[in-house]
Formats: C-alpha cells, sequence, structure tokens
C-alpha cells in the first residue's frame, strides 16, 4: 500500500503571498544563509503528515468534510516576526497571528478529523504561525534585524478554506498538490485528483 507526504492547511491569498515575498526580500540582505519559503508554497499548517497510507487519506477527506463543513470563515492578523526556538539560535523564520483563538479552536476541530480517520495527533502546543524561511545550525542573533520590521503592516489572512494537501519532495523545493478543499460558509467543496 503507498503512503504519501500529506498536510492539512489553510493557503494564503497572492496578495499576501507577495506582500510575506516584500519582507522575505529585505531581510535576505542581513539574513543571506536562510533558505526562504517560496511565495506559492507559504500556507498556515494546522497538521502535518509524514506518512499517510492511501486509505487513511481517503478516511480523512471523509472525515474532514464532516466536520469542516459548518466551519464559518474568519480573519486574523499578520503580524510580528519571530523564531523557533528562539531569536538567538534561529532555526525557523516566521510571521505570527493574532488572535488565536480561532485558530487554536480550528486545530481542535480538524484533530477531531484525525482521530476520526485513526490518525494520532501532535502532543505539543500548537503554534499558529507563517514559516517564510529556515536557518540551518549556526550562530546568528536575529534581534536587532527583527526590531525594525516588527512594525511592518500586512494585509489580514481571511481564514475562509481549508485545504489537504499532498507534499512532493523535488529538488528545486516541495511541490504542493491539493487533494481536498473545504470552502468554509457553505461554499462548495472540491476533491482534486492528484497526478
Amino acid at each position: 500500500m503507498s503512503s504519501v507526504r500529506a498536510f492539512l492547511a489553510i493557503p494564503l491569498p497572492w496578495q499576501l503571498q507577495e506582500s510575506i515575498r516584500v519582507i522575505q526580500t529585505e531581510l535576505q540582505a542581513s539574513i543571506a544563509a536562510a533558505r526562504w519559503t517560496r511565495p506559492e508554497n507559504l500556507h498556515l499548517t494546522l497538521h502535518f503528515f509524514a506518512k499517510i497510507e492511501q486509505e487513511t487519506l481517503e478516511k480523512l477527506k471523509v472525515s474532514v468534510l464532516s466536520v469542516m463543513g459548518c466551519q464559518r470563515s474568519f480573519q486574523v492578523e499578520v503580524n510580528g516576526l519571530g523564531a523557533f526556538p528562539n531569536l538567538h539560535r534561529p532555526r525557523v523564520i516566521w510571521l505570527g497571528l493574532e488572535p488565536r483563538g480561532q485558530l487554536e479552536q480550528l486545530h481542535r476541530a480538524t484533530e477531531r478529523c484525525l482521530r476520526q480517520a485513526g490518525l494520532t495527533t501532535d502532543s505539543r502546543p500548537y503554534s499558529p504561525h507563517l514559516t517564510i524561511g529556515r536557518l540551518r545550525g549556526g550562530k546568528l542573533d536575529l534581534t536587532k534585524r527583527f526590531i525594525s520590521m516588527q512594525e511592518k503592516t500586512i494585509e489580514p489572512l481571511n481564514v475562509d478554506r481549508l485545504i489537504l494537501y499532498e507534499s512532493r519532495l523535488r529538488p528545486e523545493g516541495a511541490q504542493h498538490i491539493p487533494l481536498l478543499t473545504v470552502n468554509f460558509d457553505d461554499k462548495n467543496t472540491d476533491i482534486h485528483n492528484a497526478t
């Protein structure tokens, strides 16, 4: 039985992708060692599955449709730069999202979908963020670099749909293929066939 890498995520509209690309470009000058997320690959991850069997993937689709079909859209602000594990030894560069409450509720609702499909959920607390870049090792303190960027204004993210993606690793970077799109507010839902 074949398995795929997959994840549940909120997609970003192109206008927000472009605004984030501008921020990435500004940061590139001072953080040359970073590998920046391509704008078309930017998304808000809710759950990641390193390997998921095809049969379980189909169960997950049914579960997501049943639980998320009545979800209402909402808006969150994109603000504040940060890094995991911290600004003094960064590995992941991210943009924050506020308020977190509705995103955390959405995360819990999607956890129910995972359990219905027989999947285990991550025990770590959910920390909603948009990964915009990654760094490998080394000591690079980003505190001063980020201070000037904290007041950047960026348009809000309208959370109005959820996409189940397959993630195919390629030499040029990951390719994200939509398998299922659930539009909130009782709009049409699309099931995609990955090729």
